[in-house]
């Protein structure tokens, strides 16, 4: 052989020598990429298998989000979710619940969905989604008194839901991004606080002052990166100015009654018009309109002869301030979270009493209109102890009252009156999930009962008269806050 030859030979071993190496090498990557897809999807599987068992379980309406890996295609029959990966069917079996696949607007044979899916599980009916706003039509359309509850392979795995870090962007249009937080309080936000002080309205009637100002305050605290200021600015030159009362005030302020009452939207339109100025520590409004009764009725309107004497600079003007949702309107516990986050604390207005239903703590028929009463939604918790001591349920609304810091269990009779007090959790608990315990312990029908904790009244989802109504009665939004000198 020569040596050309041989040279050549060499080289040929060498590259099948390489090529094979490439083969074996390749083969090896494919089938640990494919162990590595069949891990991730088995474990796909077994969320959802772990999740199954719960989901058939669920009373009520639910809102579920399942992340999924890709390459998957689901299918329905009756009731049950086929997911095929590899030519390989997985089945989910929900018992009695009919599978609906929904996508773009329409039911749909087979859904090929990109990184999570969407479930919608009311007591007869799972609707699957890979869109968020078709999930949220879902829900508003066909299901409009559910209730949400956000669940993740890894919460029911753990019973527990991973902390998020709410970071404020005060520079855009939503504050904070939703990540299905399940809790948020605007008053410790990474151990910052953007709420004015608990006030107290004293004998006054002029919630819709406080919520209104209050809010105002935090908006602009939350807009223009203040937190811990502590800002406090005037409900009453609130009161007294958008009064129908005051001479030549403007015309939408003709709704509003000062200390018999009003609308914190018209306040705040108020304030986006002509401003409203500081009250440090509220020492103005302690020494006017506090002991101002409702029946002490005189110039200007109702607010015991007073015309406004306090301080009237600087002045903050609210923007773009939004009516999310008006009288016989309603939205999901889900939007108003959002909207909480994306807006900031939010005034709402509801009743605090109901009469007629088997509990009207639960389940009344008719609201008591004489227990009006508007407040700051300034957080929620769905995993609240002490929600769940008092009212026997982990989710609660947190909003910033105005009748002091104080801590308590408030009772309220059918007839709009607070018929009891207590400081006892325990006794908070029986009279609210007991509606004969509480009517005898307040020697007339029980309308509501409420725990405040330092001037916050936690109120459970859709549970109370207030839970129930506020969001169908008026909630309020403002994009931002400006000071003028």
């Amino acid at each position: 052989m020569k040596k050309n030859q041989l040279n050549l030979l060499s080289v040929a071993i060498i590259l099948l020598i390489v090529s094979l190496s490439f083969l074996i090498y390749y083969q090896y990557s494919t089938n640990v990429k494919r162990e590595q897809e069949r891990y991730i999807f088995e474990n796909f599987v077994n969320n959802l298998q772990n999740l199954q068992d719960t989901i058939n379980n669920m009373q009520g309406t639910h809102y579920i989000k399942v992340d999924i890996p890709s390459g998957i295609i689901l299918y329905s029959r009756d009731n049950k979710l086929i997911i095929q990966y590899n030519n390989y069917n997985y089945t989910i079996n929900f018992q009695n619940k009919s599978v609906i696949l929904y996508n773009n607007g329409q039911n749909v044979s087979f859904l090929y969905p990109n990184n999570y899916i969407y479930l919608v599980s009311t007591n007869n009916t799972i609707f699957i989604s890979a869109d968020f706003n078709d999930t949220i039509f879902i829900f508003n359309q066909y299901l409009p008194n559910g209730t949400i509850i956000i669940i993740s392979p890894e919460t029911n795995q753990n019973n527990q839901t991973n902390q998020i870090n709410n970071t404020i962007d005060p520079n855009s249009r939503c504050l904070v991004k939703y990540t299905e937080q399940s809790r948020f309080f605007w008053g410790d936000v990474n151990g910052n606080n953007y709420l004015p002080p608990v006030g107290d309205q004293g004998v006054c009637g002029d919630c819709w002052a406080f919520a209104s100002s209050n809010q105002i305050a935090s908006i602009y605290m939350i807009r223009n990166n203040k937190p811990n200021e502590g800002l406090t600015l005037s409900a009453a030159y609130i009161a007294i100015k958008c009064n129908k009362g005051y001479p030549n005030t403007t015309i939408y302020c003709e709704n509003n009654m000062g200390c018999n009452g009003g609308w914190p939207y018209i306040g705040i339109l108020y304030a986006s018009q002509y401003g409203i100025p500081a009250d440090p520590e509220r020492r103005h409004y302690s020494s006017t309109l506090a002991m101002c009764r409702t029946d002490d009725i005189s110039y200007p309107g109702d607010v015991c002869n007073f015309d406004y004497n306090g301080p009237t600079s600087p002045l903050y003007y609210s923007h773009n301030v939004m009516e999310l949702v008006h009288e016989g309107k309603s939205l999901s516990s889900l939007e108003i979270i959002q909207y909480l986050l994306c807006y900031g604390p939010l005034t709402v207005s509801g009743y605090m009493a109901g009469i007629g239903g088997s509990n009207p703590n639960k389940y009344p028929l008719y609201f008591v209109r004489t227990t009006g009463h508007a407040m700051l939604l300034v957080g929620y918790d769905t995993q609240s102890q002490l929600c769940q001591e008092v009212y026997g349920t982990p989710k609660c609304w947190i909003f910033a009252n105005s009748w002091g810091r104080v801590t308590e269990c408030l009772i309220y009779t059918s007839d709009g009156r607070i018929g009891g007090i207590t400081l006892s959790k325990s006794e908070c608990y029986r009279y609210y999930s007991d509606y004969q315990a509480c009517s005898a312990a307040i020697g007339s029908s029980c309308g509501g009962v409420y725990w405040m904790q330092d001037g916050y009244i936690y109120v459970p989802f859709d549970q109370s008269p207030y839970g129930i109504s506020f969001p169908k009665f008026s909630i309020v939004a403002i994009q931002n806050v400006t000071l003028a000198k």
